[in-house]
């Protein structure tokens, strides 16, 4: 690394870190301060109810209902457990007694109900999940000071998994009696939860501190103060690990193996996102009135051979460091109803004679769009990859860089699809969802007059699974749907990879990330380990 060409913004924050550092020790030789370099949100909130940004900002002092193990089982979070009513309009959650927020008031059914009723559905509230919440919930009944019954305007199979903390920011608990009294701004100045860490400052755009929360109900964290430093740049970031600044810091996969060799430690994120090259255009002659003239992509054949011809184990010793694995499906593993297929093999010999039967033995003329998402930097060489892996069998590729910005409004535009996305490629990578169904009317079936990646093809396995009466029902035919994808090629995965990648010195024994929304490290900090433990 070449320091001498630290940007200006760079070496501000790290004079920052300096000046923390040095306050921070000085006052107590045996005060234990864990020190985290985190990419900037650019608005950071401190409210959990405007979006993701607080679910991250906020997530070291707050706590969900229920949380998800590593291997995507549900486990008991602020609720002991939960089951749904016979008729499937309602579910009973069982809080944990004794739990108490950081001014010392108990958490009661009370801030369960005020959380859902008042605080993630309100009008203000930019949660992810705010309109489905908004649409669904019915009323949430307080049966006693540690019991609550969810009542739902129809049956909500997944309402467990979507309270979850990598479902939605919706599963936390809030208190009501302090927001009440504070006011939402008030609450934001000065944010308290039931988690592990107390909120002691915000400087915006520098750093969050947080204390050690002694009474926390799942055991004190070993260290004495949590601060997030917002450190944008990532060079930035890894020069203050190298410097021993900083404990942790988020680094991208194509850094991860220059570090590792360095003798840092790389903690990955245990749900993968999915690198895919999806297909636009791939619709079926006389089924819609828009389509008449099938684009190459819209044969099966065509689609195979797409998929043959790519060597994916070699993309991901290549572009990936070795880091992921062949992808069959858009889902990972902890998503619902996700089965085990078999990679695409590679096999150019039998892409070139499927381009043959399909009627192209010279190939044709095919746009790859090249715009980022994701947590790698890399759409730009898989682009690259694919368009020459393409080439070997005749397809004549082009490459577009582009942003998703652009994009978005072309491929989920409505009927017609823009002409210029139609027969052509895009290289994406996103984190795996939590709920299949999602997934297919996202990115496959035609939903709300838009079209998709699959047309028609999976549309009715999609329908069944939504008027699933219960959650395997809805396994069965979210599997159902995806298998009929994966037999029609109906887009080309690439690899799983990790959704996010740390890297820690050795003033850290261990730290084990684990699920939660956005990918984001915050919320598993306060079970860091340090190296003299």
């Amino acid at each position: 690394m070449n320091r001498s060409k630290w940007s200006l913004s760079g070496i501000l924050v790290l004079g920052l870190i300096l000046a923390v550092a040095v306050s921070g020790c000085g006052s107590d030789d045996d005060e234990r301060v864990l020190r985290y370099a985190s990419p900037s949100l650019g608005v950071e909130r401190m409210d959990p109810s405007q979006g993701f940004t607080g679910a991250i900002t906020a997530g070291p002092l707050i706590d969900w209902l229920v949380v998800m193990s590593s291997d995507g089982k549900l486990e008991p979070g602020l609720a002991l457990s939960w089951e749904q009513s016979s008729d499937g309009l309602s579910w009973l959650f069982e809080l944990r007694e004794g739990v108490e927020f950081h001014d010392g008031e108990e958490m009661t059914a009370e801030d369960v109900r005020f959380s859902l009723m008042e605080a993630f559905t309100r009008e203000g509230s930019t949660s992810a999940n705010v309109n489905r919440f908004r649409n669904s919930l019915k009323e949430v009944e307080v049966v006693d000071d540690h019991t609550v019954r969810i009542h739902s305007n129809g049956p909500w199979l997944t309402l467990p998994h979507d309270l979850s903390k990598f479902g939605g920011i919706e599963g936390v608990v809030l208190p009501a009696h302090y927001i009440n009294e504070v006011g939402w701004d008030g609450y934001e100045a000065n944010p308290i939860g039931t988690g592990p860490w107390k909120f002691i400052r915000f400087e915006t755009g520098n750093i969050i501190e947080f204390e050690a929360n002694d009474d926390y109900w799942g055991g004190k964290p070993k260290f004495d103060r949590l601060e997030v430093l917002l450190v944008p740049e990532e060079s930035t970031r890894i020069a203050m690990l190298e410097a021993g600044e900083i404990d942790i810091a988020d680094i991208s996969l194509d850094k991860a193996a220059g570090l590792d060799s360095r003798g840092f430690t790389i903690a990955e994120y245990p749900i993968s996102a999915t690198v895919r090259i999806n297909l636009w255009g791939t619709y079926e002659e006389g089924w819609s009135p828009y389509y008449d003239e099938p684009v190459p992509t819209a044969s099966k054949q065509v689609r195979e051979a797409l998929n043959l011809a790519i060597n994916r184990q070699e993309m991901i010793d290549t572009l990936f460091t070795g880091r992921g694995v062949p992808a069959a499906i858009t889902m990972g593993t902890h998503s619902i109803g996700y089965q085990e297929l078999e990679p695409y093999p590679f096999d150019p010999t039998r892409a070139k004679q499927l381009l043959a039967d399909a009627g192209y033995p010279s190939g044709f003329d095919m746009t790859i769009f090249s715009y980022g998402a994701g947590p790698f930097p890399s759409y730009q060489q898989v682009a690259e990859a694919a368009a020459s892996y393409w080439q070997a069998i005749g397809v004549n590729v082009t490459i577009v860089p582009t942003d998703l910005g652009v994009m978005r409004p072309k491929y989920f535009g409505e009927l017609p699809q823009d002409e210029s996305v139609i027969g052509n490629a895009g290289v994406i990578g996103l984190p795996t969802g939590l709920n299949g169904v999602n997934d297919l009317n996202i990115w496959f079936n035609i939903k709300g007059g838009n079209m998709k990646l699959g047309g028609n093809t999976a549309h009715d396995a999609t329908l069944a699974a939504e008027a699933a009466t219960s959650l395997d029902a809805m396994v069965v035919e979210v599997q159902r749907a995806f298998r009929i994808l994966y037999d029609d090629y109906r887009n080309v995965p690439i690899a799983n990879i990790p959704g996010s990648l740390w890297a820690y010195g050795n003033g850290l024994e261990k730290v084990d990330p684990q699920p939660s929304l956005s990918s984001a490290i915050q919320t598993s900090l306060w079970e860091a380990v340090p190296a003299s433990d």
